[in-house]
Order: C-alpha cells, then structure tokens, then sequence
C-alpha cells in the first residue's frame, strides 16, 4: 500500500507488543494472530486485537479484570453458517459459566472479573478478536464482586439484533454482504457499538456517501482464509477525508472522530471477507457529508 498522507491509520502488518519468546510459542500452539491496533501503533487508537483459534486450548487465559469496557467476539469461520461456531468455548464472567457454540459477542464492563476462557472443541478455524475501549491492553488481577448479578447470560449475544434502519437497509445490504450479530446499549445495557458481517459479494456499499462519527471507530477487513490470514482475497476501495486508497491485505483502521470517511466500494471478492465494525459509543450514528 503506498504512502500518503493517511495511510498512517490503515494497518496491515502485525505488530504486537513486546510478548515472551514463551507466551508467543505457547499461542501459536492454537491460534494465529493476524493484527493488533493500539495506541502505539497508531496515536490516538483504542486497543483491538484479532486471530484465528485453531485448536482447543484446555486452560486458557485466568481470571482478569481492565479499567475499561470490553468485547470479545467469537465467529464461525464458515460464511455459509455464520451462527455454527464450529466448536465450544468455555468462559466464566464474575465466576459464572457459560459454554459458547454459536458466534457471539461477549461484554465485560469496566470491572467485571471474566476468563478463564477455554477452548474445549475447535472442529474448524475460529475467528477471534477482543476490543477495549483503552489506548492500551492493559490486565488486572480479579477483586470481589460484592453486588453479583443472578446470572451475566444476557452480556453474551448469539441473535442477530439490528436497529430498525439496518433492516430498512437489509434488502440492499444482503445483496453483498451477511450481517452476523450487532451489540449496542439497546442489546447489552451500557455496551458499545459493534457489528460483524461477512462481505460476499462485490457492490457499492450501504456507506457509500462519506460520512463522520462523533467518537472514534476501527474499521476492520480479514481474509477468510486461516491458512494465509495476511490476503485478503478481495480488493476494497476506501475514501480517508477524501484520499483514495484500494486495500488487498486484511487490515484494521482507525478512523478518529471527526475524520470524514468512505464511500467503501467492494472491488473484488475472491472469497468471503470477515469485517467488522467498532464505535466507542452507545450507538452508531453518522452525520453524512456532501
């Protein structure tokens, strides 16, 4: 991809923290990472992460908590049945146990002791990310939870749930494209926005009139493919504050609030293409441009 003036927020290579020789050998035992956005990598970002889980993982992440919201995506790596995860996902939120086998979206709010997370069945590749609201990943150790709810099931998404303008859209929008699920704070209460397709088809697009966000949003497009998840096996046009650039790789960008974008035009689409968006506020909402 060339360089130009806003190509700086288009990542494409990863670029993860600083992780132990043994901390990556032990990851790389089950899953693949592809990419990892931060504040870092490009100023200004919130943090998110993305991979594909491989195998199981008997005993996963232990229990944590972060100063911030967070999301945790798991998807079916199978566009044909995007709610079939294809495997089954332990993980405990405030100690509570839930078993994951359809894709999901996962809210833990600012506080909320969650993990382990444990991969006890993975038949076919799984598409993962997590998202936080902070510039950086940062873990914390587990405090009591002295007001716990009766059960955190309703934090944990496996229904499609769209606004009623996306199914205003949806005759248009299913022409290229298969809409998964969708959290915002009318799903999960107090949750951010985040809705995860897959793109099947090349067409214009629903956005394609430039548009801005009143907070910052990362825009996300990954190669369906577990075994070369750097190609993207398709070719999208995006517009950055009018800058044209054609995206072949998969890859997270960071749009900051205020910064005008799109139109997005699917070029080429060679095989399925997971993307996703992210909006650090209750619900999405975009003020178009002429």
């Amino acid at each position: 991809m060339s360089q130009s003036k806003y190509s700086k927020y288009i990542v494409t290579d990863l670029q993860a923290p600083n992780f132990t020789g043994e901390a990556v050998a032990r990851y790389n035992t089950f899953g693949r990472r592809i990419l990892w956005l931060d504040k870092n990598i490009v100023p200004g970002s919130f943090q998110m992460n993305c991979s594909w889980y491989l195998k199981s993982l008997p005993k996963g992440p232990p229990a944590h908590t972060h100063d911030c919201d967070e999301i945790l995506g798991f998807f079916s790596g199978d566009p044909e049945n995007p709610y079939d995860l294809g495997g089954e996902i332990e993980i405990f939120l405030e100690g509570e146990r839930h078993v994951i086998t359809q894709s999901a979206l996962v809210f833990s709010p600012a506080g909320m002791n969650h993990c382990p997370l444990n991969l006890l069945r993975v038949d076919r590749p799984i598409f993962h990310f997590s998202v936080v609201t902070a510039g950086e990943y940062i873990v914390k150790p587990t405090v009591e939870n002295k007001n716990p709810k009766p059960t955190y099931r309703d934090h944990i998404v496996t229904e499609l749930h769209e606004p009623e303008e996306r199914k205003k859209q949806a005759p248009v929008y299913n022409k290229y494209a298969k809409r998964v699920l969708w959290m915002d704070t009318d799903v999960v209460t107090h949750a951010f926005n985040i809705n995860v397709s897959w793109y099947c088809k090349a067409s214009t697009t629903v956005d394609d009139k430039p548009h801005t966000h009143q907070q910052d949003e990362i825009i996300g497009f990954i190669g369906g493919d577990p075994a070369h998840p750097e190609d993207l096996n398709g070719e999208i046009e995006m517009y950055l504050e009018g800058e044209r650039h054609i995206i072949n790789k998969s890859a997270m960008l960071f749009v900051p609030a205020g910064m005008v974008h799109c139109p997005l035009t699917l070029l080429r689409v060679d095989r399925p293409i997971m993307h996703f968006t992210v909006v650090k506020a209750p619900h999405y909402v975009k003020n178009e441009k002429l």
